[in-house]
Formats: structure tokens, sequence, C-alpha cells
């Protein structure tokens, strides 16, 4: 899966920078990137990859806030009791550029959600049935975003998730996790 996925993140590249160019700063709405996090403090799933897109919402000189959506696709470490999952981050960010508009640095909070299956071993003759798990919670996310193209840029962040699980049988949990990513992108 690695393999594929830097691949996608090639072309995804090539694609946007080729049909985006020769824009300046101001012009640049969106923003498309694709990440891998280095931590996860989940037992049950490996560090995720997640992508995302962001639109720039209003600019004040060198301040911008944004709106986005970011998902993180989780893969189960035991995929005999756990599926893969999807998770889903709405959130506002507001970011400040320097270094002649080459770097920015950003905040974000969001809201977080994912819904995933615990499928139980069966053992002897009466089996549970699977059962629904749904985190759900906070997002605070720092970073610091550089474009080595005027088009293409590389991002490091914190997302530090404040959540709660909840099983189907109706009991919850905390469920706090912090991600840091590693990210590549494009902005048109």
């Amino acid at each position: 899966i690695v393999e594929i996925m830097k691949n996608v993140i090639i072309a995804f590249m090539l694609m946007f920078s080729v049909l985006s160019f020769a824009q300046d700063k101001s012009t640049k709405k969106f923003q498309f990137g694709i990440a891998y996090s280095l931590t996860n403090d989940d037992n049950i799933y490996k560090n995720p990859i997640s992508f995302y897109v962001n639109y720039q919402l209003k600019q004040w000189g060198k301040l911008d806030i944004n709106t986005g959506l970011k998902s993180y696709y989780f893969s189960s470490k035991n995929s005999t009791n756990f599926s893969n999952k999807l998770g889903f981050n709405p959130n506002v960010s507001a970011s400040y550029y320097f270094l002649q508009d080459k770097m920015n640095t950003y905040f974000g909070l969001g809201y977080y959600f994912d819904n995933t299956t615990f499928k139980p071993t069966p053992t002897g003759l009466f089996t549970s049935p699977n059962q629904s798990i749904k985190t759900s919670g906070f997002t605070i996310a720092p970073g610091l975003k550089y474009f080595v193209h005027p088009n293409i840029f590389v991002d490091t962040n914190l997302t530090i998730i404040l959540a709660k699980t909840k099983y189907e049988l109706g009991s919850f949990e905390s469920n706090n996790n912090t991600f840091f990513n590693i990210c590549a992108g494009v902005a048109f």
C-alpha cells in the first residue's frame, strides 16, 4: 500500500503543478494534500494515511482563514476482529505567511468522527454479534507549511484528537490520540 501511495502522491503533485503553474499566492484558493502519520497512540490500528482539502474563505494581507475536510484511513493491526476504518475531520484554520510567502504557520480547530466494527472471535455454540464502535471529539492542529514551488508544498503538523469512543452496548471510554503528520500537497 505504501508503494501505491507514493505513486498516487507523485501523480497528484505533477497533475496539479502543471495545471496551476502561473498563479500567485493571492489567487490560490484550494490546497490538496496527502499525509502519513509518524505517531499513533492506538493499539488496534496502524499509523493512518490522511487526505485533505482546504478552501481559503478570506485573506487579510498575510493572514488567511480557511475551511477544510481531512479524512483518515486506518488499517487494522488485527483484521480478524476489527474492520479498517475511515475517520473524518471537518475543520477551520487560520494561517500566517512569512519568508516572502514561502512559509506559513497555521492553527486549526475541528470535529473528528469515525465508525468501525468489532467482530468477536467465535467461541463454542454461541457467538456474540458484531458490534459498532463510534469515536467522536474535537481536534486541535498546529502546523508549518513550506512552499518548495509556488504550487507545491510540504507540511508538518501535530493533530491532537480529544475524543470519546462509544460502544454499541452503551459503554464509553476516552480515546485521545496524537498524530505527527508529514504531508505533501498542491495549491491552486
